[in-house]
């Protein structure tokens, strides 16, 4: 994962000043952030400001990674990063920060998103209706119906994006009505929403 892609999809952030008076050093800031568990796993990262080119730095992750800022690919559960820093003076090697950040992992439902319009024109663009991230849901069931309550189309388990057809036949250009279960045993957790279909 990338530094963007990782600040783009941030769930939590928080800030610590650390400060180790006896040696008259600075404060050290460290921002810390995770993303939570969602369409994909989970990842987390720290930076350090005011770090002194004579510092000498250890990161070790609970996961069993050392010596890296950020993690990724975290499924929920409990993990830390234990964060020391040391510098040498004189000859004597001097602890000056040393502290472990605990934090948690979430999962959080994959959000099921689907097109509200698609142009089945057999132009190669747009010609199917796309529904994202129903991979995360194998047992689902979709029906669709016109403005009568009429079902034009229906599909379980194993999603081949619709044509705008209905019996090898072109349905009209017009609104439809989707039901999503995404759970096909499970009445209760439901999508509900419209497409419009333009030719």
């Amino acid at each position: 994962m990338n530094i963007l892609a990782f600040y783009k999809n941030l769930t939590s952030v928080f800030l610590l000043c650390l400060t180790n008076s006896f040696l008259g050093q600075n404060s050290y800031v460290f921002t810390f952030s995770k993303i939570d568990e969602q369409c994909a796993k989970g990842a987390a990262g720290l930076q350090i400001d005011t770090l002194k080119t004579t510092d000498m730095l250890t990161i070790d992750w609970s996961n069993g990674q050392s010596g890296v800022f950020s993690i990724n690919n975290l499924d929920q559960g409990d993990f830390s990063v234990h964060v020391v820093i040391k510098a040498q003076p004189d000859t004597v090697l001097l602890t000056k920060i040393d502290t472990t950040i605990k934090f948690k992992i979430e999962k959080v439902e994959c959000p099921v998103i689907v097109s509200n319009q698609f142009t089945p024109n057999d132009d190669n663009y747009n010609d199917r209706l796309q529904i994202y991230n129903i991979e995360k849901y194998p047992k689902f069931a979709l029906y669709i119906y016109n403005k009568w309550g009429q079902q034009v189309h229906s599909q379980k388990e194993n999603y081949i994006p619709w044509d705008g057809t209905w019996n090898g036949v072109k349905v009209l250009d017009e609104t439809y009505y989707y039901v999503f279960y995404y759970d096909g045993g499970d009445k209760n957790k439901v999508l509900k929403g419209d497409i419009t279909i333009l030719r």
